[in-house]
């Protein structure tokens, strides 16, 4: 059998072409079932909650919790602002402007790299700035880190004089490959790939490609919210990548989906999902782009009102996540949701919610009344198959290769993932981290999810922690240059 393999030096296509276009054809029927009856489960639910008078959001205690900033209006002219899926257009419209790269992985998948620069200044002056990198989480892409406009961290980030890089992972919005042909989104081929090709193959490359473009500078610090704090923590955990770790001065994973949380045992979705074996997964869902019929809707209707609302209301009915910490304006909202629904494969799904995927996300789920008694990040829990996750709580996981420091925020109402779990390890069981030196780590109230990137008032939270620890860093640095120099300069007895 001749396979697409032959193009790429790859292992073969397990199907033939019967069965490849067989099993298209089912779960494209299978798939758009099974996202009808979400999307209207989502609709039904939202209406019932407004009979019940239970869609009124209270809105957030934002003094409490956020440094004393004070949310600015997302953009200036929100009255003529628009709903776009161009991001340069946002950037643009915030006076600053988008550069695009493209950026090829050593498998071939061309990724692209967004770069917001200041177009009053020059190249001297952008030389200057400090890099930082920031890589979005699972169906969501880099516009998540600027979509909120004067609020985001992206934008706070470039007014504090940082270069700021934002990546996306393979597929994006586009399917594009350096050597793979034919139609992309039916290519078994173009689909092999899962969290370790994340983790191996494009963050390495974007970091890379960030840092041949800035010579005046040997280090960078790296954001990775939700599935990017994931991505991240993989590669720093990589022996064979300590090129790129000592590239990294400071690592700030934004509710890193480490560990699973009780929503697994909450959302009748998930627990069907993982239940699920492997053949029904591939019955329903096929090889290829996982939902792909979303996506296509995403590209279709993203610009209309319509879009802003389904999606609130998916979000809402699958995950219990509100608005109540992105501020009032319903525009802002439907922009954040713009930038989401990208393109990722059956694989990586797997990853998160099939039982029968090795080392796989529900591997590390704890028994349910742990999350309700604390004890699923007590030191004292065990696991039998603790050695085998691939996060083990009681193993320590980075021994001697990588001590970048390390900065955690979590949301205290996230319970998608499970923060307190991954706080507890670093806390117990990394004796290379001293928390309170190169380990630290920040607990918001009432945020959840996707808060630690969406509220508006992150740069309060977030965006002020990260800017204090960056002034350290400074400071430390400099006292070593001088620590040096003073050795240097003293003479031998």
């Amino acid at each position: 059998m001749k396979t697409e393999e032959s193009k790429s030096g790859s292992s073969e296509v397990k199907y033939n072409w019967f069965q490849k276009y067989t099993i298209i054809f089912i779960s494209s029927l299978c798939s758009v079932v099974y996202a009808t009856i979400l999307c209207t489960g989502a609709i039904i639910h939202s209406w019932y909650q407004g009979i019940k008078g239970e869609n009124n959001l209270k809105p957030p205690d934002i003094e409490v919790r956020s440094h004393g900033y004070v949310p600015r209006q997302a953009f200036q002219d929100m009255k003529s602002l628009k709903a776009s899926r161009d991001l340069q257009y946002y950037l643009q419209v915030l006076g600053l402007d988008l550069e695009e790269y493209d950026v090829t992985t050593s498998d071939g998948y061309i990724l692209v790299l967004h770069h917001i620069i200041d177009p009053k200044e020059t190249k001297e002056q952008r030389d200057l700035r400090k890099p930082v990198f920031m890589q979005h989480g699972l169906l969501s892409c880099s516009g998540n880190f600027i979509a909120s406009g004067q609020n985001s961290l992206a934008y706070y980030f470039h007014e504090q004089g940082k270069d700021v890089w934002m990546g996306n992972n393979r597929s994006w919005f586009r399917a594009r490959h350096a050597t793979i042909k034919g139609n992309l989104y039916n290519s078994e081929l173009y689909w092999k790939w899962g969290m370790k090709e994340l983790a191996y193959q494009d963050l390495p490359a974007m970091i890379e490609t960030v840092m041949s473009m800035k010579p005046k500078h040997d280090k960078l610090t790296l954001f990775g919210h939700l599935q990017g704090g994931l991505q991240s923590f993989l590669m720093l955990l990589n022996p064979n990548f300590s090129f790129i770790h000592e590239k990294i001065d400071l690592f700030v994973p934004l509710a890193p989906a480490i560990y699973p949380g009780q929503l697994f045992y909450t959302r009748s979705f998930i627990k069907i999902l993982v239940k699920l074996p492997k053949s029904l997964w591939t019955m329903i869902f096929g090889f290829c782009a996982m939902l792909r019929n979303l996506c296509l809707v995403r590209d279709t209707i993203a610009q209309t009102w319509l879009f802003g609302k389904l999606s609130y209301y998916m979000f809402k009915f699958l995950f219990g996540w509100t608005g109540r910490n992105w501020g009032s304006d319903k525009l802002v909202w439907h922009i954040l949701f713009i930038f989401n629904m990208s393109y990722v494969s059956v694989q990586l799904m797997q990853y998160y919610l099939a039982n029968f995927a090795p080392g796989g996300f529900v591997e590390m789920l704890q028994p349910k009344e742990t999350y309700f008694n604390g004890d699923h990040y007590s030191v004292n829990t065990y696991k039998s198959n603790d050695a085998k996750m691939a996060f083990p709580y009681h193993i320590s996981w980075f021994g001697q290769t990588c001590k970048v420091p390390i900065l955690i925020f979590t949301g205290d109402d996230d319970y998608l993932v499970d923060g307190k779990r991954l706080v507890s390890h670093m806390q117990h069981y990394e004796p290379g981290y001293i928390e309170g030196q190169n380990f630290k780590h920040f607990n918001i109230p009432t945020y959840n999810h996707l808060d630690i990137c969406w509220a508006e008032d992150v740069i309060g939270t977030v965006g002020y922690e990260v800017c204090k620890e960056w002034e350290q860093l400074e400071g430390r640095g400099e006292e070593g240059v001088n620590e040096k120099r003073v050795s240097s300069e003293t003479p031998d007895m």
